[in-house]
């Protein structure tokens, strides 16, 4: 739509009723709503699912963070250097 079209249909609007322009804006509104559904595009996965969510989230990677700072690493005793990965964490044995 051109400029001037769209000049048009604004300058149209003081035509229109209080009850015409609250229709119209709940018309306009439920087309923003439906776009908006339609540009979030497919499935969004478990942290797309909670992007209104954000004060959630963060309070989960606080907690998964200081979790990570304040438990060491548990290795079962099958992964263990003695059972070949020696390699990966240098000649030290990970215990």
């Amino acid at each position: 739509m051109s400029q001037n079209d769209f000049g048009q249909i604004v300058a149209s609007l003081g035509g229109l009723s209080a009850v015409q322009l609250r229709t119209l804006q709940r018309e306009i509104e439920a087309k923003i709503a439906a776009d908006a559904k339609t540009s979030r595009g497919g499935p969004q996965g478990s942290l797309g699912a909670m992007r209104d969510a954000a004060d959630e989230l963060d309070v989960i990677v606080e907690q998964a963070m200081k979790n990570r700072r304040e438990r060491p690493w548990r290795l079962p005793s099958s992964e263990s250097s003695d059972s070949g990965y020696g390699h990966l964490f240098g000649s030290a044995q990970v215990r």
